[in-house]
């Protein structure tokens, strides 16, 4: 489950409650990688803070202080390094084990992707599935 707050490229109406239309061609995409969009509550602030706050945290974990690099190719290869740096700290949950050993035992037992999702639709053009 994905939570999602109430923007147009998601949403087409929204109703009382959870109760919502999304986007056609959203759906598209959540179908075809197996995930449930649910979308935030009006007026509820805290529903999309939990959002927002993982936002933050990796702000501050990779470009606080700003990281200075000479083009991209170098700020990916630091970037690289740094998440690495971060995979080896201590699993929230699981503070004996690391978050790359959890993801290690995870990993097996996730689905492969079968194909890339091609989201693209020609400016002006009316999609229709």
């Amino acid at each position: 489950m994905q939570s999602y707050d109430n923007l147009k490229t998601v949403v087409d109406a929204v109703f009382v409650g959870k109760e919502r239309r999304f986007n056609r061609r959203f759906l598209t995409l959540a179908n075809h990688y197996l995930f449930e969009p649910v979308a935030c509550t009006p007026e509820s602030g805290w529903e999309k803070g939990q959002v927002e706050n993982q936002v933050g945290n990796i702000r501050e974990w990779l470009f606080t202080p700003l990281p200075r690099c000479a083009d991209f190719a170098s700020l990916n290869v630091w970037l690289a390094k740094r998440c690495l740096e971060l995979a080896g700290r201590p699993h929230p949950e699981q503070t004996s084990r690391s978050c790359a050993d959890c993801f290690a035992e995870e990993q097996p037992l996730l689905m492969p992707i079968k194909a890339v999702f091609d989201g693209y639709v020609p400016a002006g053009h009316k999609w229709n599935p």
